[in-house]
C-alpha cells in the first residue's frame, strides 16, 4: 500500500512531516477520486476561520504534496488542480481504505451466503490492514473527524461479523479471550457482549456468562440509564436456563448464586433479603465459649 489512512496517515516512501500537510493529504485520501473544494480544505485546516493568506498557503501545501508524490513514483498528474479544488487519483491496490472496503464487502456477501469460512478469511484480511485508530497523527477538523468516526465504526462492524462467523464455525474457545478484551474496551456495545456471553455459554462457562451480563447491564444503566436490548435479554434467559440445569459443586455454589442473582436485588443472606438483622458474631462466639 502506498497510501494508508487505517491508522497513522502515511505516504510511501516518505510522509510529509508538517501536520497541516498531512491533514491536506488525509482529506484528499478519504475523498480519493473526487474533487475536494478548496473551501472544504480551508475549513479543515483552519476551523476558527482561514487567514488572509489561506489560498497561498494551501497552494504551498499542495505543491509540497505533489513533490512528495513524484518522489514516491506517483507522477505529477496524481494530484490535479480541478475547480473548485483538488483531486487525488489513486490506483487500485494503492490505498488501504479501498482494499478494506472491498474485503469487507466480500466478507458480508460470504456471510449472507452462509459461507462462514470464506467470511472469516476475508474479514480477517480486511482487519489486518489496520494499524491503529483511523486517520491518527493529523489534526482533525470537521471532515476528518466525521471520516474517522465512520471508519472506526466500519472496523467494529467487520470485527463483529468476523467473530460471528467464527462462532458459527464452533471457534468459541479461540475468540473468548479476544471478546473479553473487546468488551472491556467497548462497555456499551451490546453486540460484543452478546458474542462474549454466547462464547462463554458454549464453553460451559455459564457463571462467567452471567457475570458478563451483569457487567453490561450495570454499564448501560450507569452510563445511559437504559436496560439491555432484547437480544441480550433473550441470551441471558438462555444462559440462566443452562446454568440451572448444571450440576454445581459445593465450592462453586456461593459464586454461582451471586452471578445468577437478579440484577438490582439484594443477595440471599443480606439484611434486606432475610428481613431481619444479621446475627451478632460477638454474641455467637461468647455463647460458644460459655460452659
Amino acid at each position: 500500500m502506498r497510501f494508508r489512512v487505517l491508522g497513522p496517515v502515511c505516504l510511501e516512501p516518505r510522509t510529509p512531516s508538517a501536520p497541516k500537510q498531512r491533514a491536506v493529504l488525509a482529506t484528499l485520501l478519504v475523498r480519493a477520486g473526487a474533487v475536494v473544494p478548496a473551501g472544504a480544505l480551508f475549513d479543515e485546516l483552519w476551523p476558527d476561520g482561514p487567514p488572509r493568506t489561506a489560498a497561498t498557503t494551501l497552494q504551498v501545501y499542495v505543491s509540497h504534496l505533489r513533490k512528495a508524490l513524484t518522489q514516491g513514483g506517483h507522477g505529477r498528474g496524481a494530484l490535479e488542480t480541478r475547480p473548485p479544488g483538488y483531486l487525488l487519483r489513486v490506483e487500485p491496490g494503492e490505498l488501504d481504505l479501498r482494499r478494506f472496503e472491498e474485503l469487507l464487502s466480500h466478507g458480508r456477501a460470504a456471510f449472507r451466503a452462509c459461507d462462514f469460512v470464506a467470511a472469516s478469511g476475508e474479514l480477517t484480511r480486511a482487519l489486518a490492514l489496520w494499524s491503529g485508530p483511523a486517520l491518527s497523527g493529523v489534526p482533525q477538523g470537521e471532515v476528518l473527524t466525521a471520516a474517522a468516526v465512520r471508519l472506526d465504526e466500519l472496523r467494529l462492524e467487520a470485527l463483529e461479523l468476523r467473530i460471528e462467523a467464527d462462532l458459527r464455525l464452533g471457534r468459541h474457545h479461540e475468540v473468548t479471550g479476544e471478546l473479553m478484551e473487546l468488551a472491556r474496551a467497548h462497555p456499551l456495545r451490546e453486540q460484543l457482549h452478546c458474542q462474549l456471553m454466547e462464547a462463554l455459554r458454549r464453553a460451559g462457562r455459564t457463571t462467567d456468562a452471567l457475570r458478563a451480563y451483569r457487567a453490561v447491564h450495570r454499564s448501560l444503566h450507569d452510563e445511559l440509564g437504559v436496560r439491555p436490548g432484547p437480544a441480550l435479554v433473550r441470551l441471558h434467559a438462555r444462559v440462566l436456563s443452562a446454568h440451572a440445569s448444571e450440576p454445581v459443586t459445593a465450592g462453586a455454589t456461593a459464586t454461582a448464586a451471586v452471578a445468577a442473582a437478579p440484577i438490582g436485588r439484594p443477595r440471599a443472606g443480606s439484611r434486606r433479603a432475610s428481613g431481619g438483622p444479621l446475627p451478632d458474631v460477638r454474641v455467637s462466639r461468647a455463647h460458644r465459649r460459655s460452659p
